[in-house]
């Protein structure tokens, strides 16, 4: 996942976790897709795991917004 953790801020109590990060990169619905997937998957064994996960992004980084070279990739 696209994240600086060193841009993540979390709040956590019995009934809700909030972490509020800054996008690295776009699209963002697909990122946060998979990042509550891999929260509730960290969570299932301990007390919050019946919490209500909230992700707020607070700002979306400058880097987001170019483009990525994939075809560099390909020879990889």
């Amino acid at each position: 996942m696209p994240w600086n953790l060193d841009t993540l801020a979390v709040g956590i109590d019995d009934e809700l976790i909030e972490i509020r990060v800054v996008a690295l990169a776009l699209p963002l619905p697909p990122i946060l897709r998979e990042a509550e997937t891999a929260l509730h998957t960290a969570l299932e064994e301990t007390r919050w795991k019946d919490a209500r996960l909230r992700l707020i992004v607070t700002d979306i980084d400058a880097a987001a917004f170019t483009p990525v070279d994939h075809a560099s990739d390909a020879g990889a």
